[in-house]
């Protein structure tokens, strides 16, 4: 990693307003187009998604057919062309799977989950059902998201580590890819050693079962470097979750911003990473943080995140 790019990372990952003080007119899109070497590259039309998570508010979670014909309609419009699965919004897997088509939208990816219950002994028929509901939508990846703790515990996250494995065994005979997401709590909480859970997860599944997707909020939120990662592990993320985050600190919420306006440097990160091809998901887990007492904040959230991926340039 080049010093330019280290002390632009340090410089957007703190997303302070001193560092914005400091930072005098620089701003995401002029560091898309200038700085040393040739940023000619860009995110492929084909490869600009979004987390349905971020519209979770506008198509609801019951089966309401022109709330969520609405929201797919006006992502087709801002360009997306891919999304990612949280959830069918009260519909079954058939139903959803058409309202997208309707709209030209291809779910590559879903955060479908798998049950990590060390005493759950039906886990695997349940895990094949949610794999058969992952190719009606057509997926290539099916992953976890999230989980309730414990985080401080070494062997659990060896126990994770191999459910992954058993989770990713499953998944590639249904012609899927198992993956896991990361908030923060997996860089924050340390093995004995100091290094992060996190390392522990890359350490102890196995490449071609479990891949990864790289939250660039969070993981900055976690404290980590995304750049170094990249460069380690350049095969073991297939996506990101493209999030930004505000230049100051809210004080009683989460520092989520839309992509673009906020202080997280995502040409670096994007250079860095196109040693292997990436999907790129528009994330914000609650757009009116940024737009407050606008009801059409996910929409404006929406259409500024897909504004920015296909202009940025690398």
């Amino acid at each position: 990693m080049t010093n330019l790019n280290r002390r632009r990372f340090i410089g957007a990952a703190i997303g302070t307003g001193a560092v914005a003080a400091t930072a005098g007119s620089w701003t995401p899109a002029a560091s898309a187009d200038s700085g040393t070497g040739n940023r000619s590259r860009g995110v492929p039309n084909s490869r600009i998604g979004i987390q349905l998570y971020t519209m979770r508010e506008k198509m609801g979670n019951d089966a309401n057919r022109a709330n969520v014909r609405r929201v797919l309609n006006r992502l087709d419009a801002y360009g997306y062309s891919e999304v990612e699965l949280a959830g069918y919004a009260g519909f079954t897997a058939q139903q959803f799977r058409a309202l997208l088509d309707n709209a030209g939208l291809n779910a590559v990816s879903g955060h479908d989950g798998v049950n990590i219950d060390p005493d759950n002994t039906t886990w695997q028929s349940d895990y094949e059902q949610t794999l058969e509901n992952a190719n009606i939508m057509g997926q290539e990846y099916t992953g976890l998201a999230w989980f309730p703790g414990p985080y401080d515990d070494a062997s659990f996250w060896s126990f994770l580590a191999q459910r992954m494995n058993e989770a990713g065994e499953l998944a590639k005979a249904a012609g899927l890819q198992f993956f896991y997401h990361n908030h923060n709590f997996e860089f924050e909480n340390k093995q004995a050693d100091g290094t992060p859970f996190f390392d522990l997860l890359l350490a102890e599944t196995e490449p071609e079962l479990v891949k990864f997707e790289l939250d660039l909020y969070w993981i900055i939120r976690g404290g980590q470097n995304p750049l170094e990662y990249l460069t380690d592990h350049a095969d073991r993320f297939f996506a990101y979750h493209v999030k930004d985050r505000t230049w100051g600190d809210r004080p009683n919420e989460e520092d989520f911003e839309d992509v673009g306006p906020g202080a997280i440097d995502f040409p670096d990160i994007f250079a860095v990473g196109i040693a292997t091809p990436k999907h790129y998901f528009v994330e914000h887990d609650a757009p009116w943080l940024s737009h407050p007492d606008d009801d059409n904040a996910e929409f404006i959230t929406a259409r500024t995140g897909a504004t920015y991926l296909q202009n940025v340039r690398f």
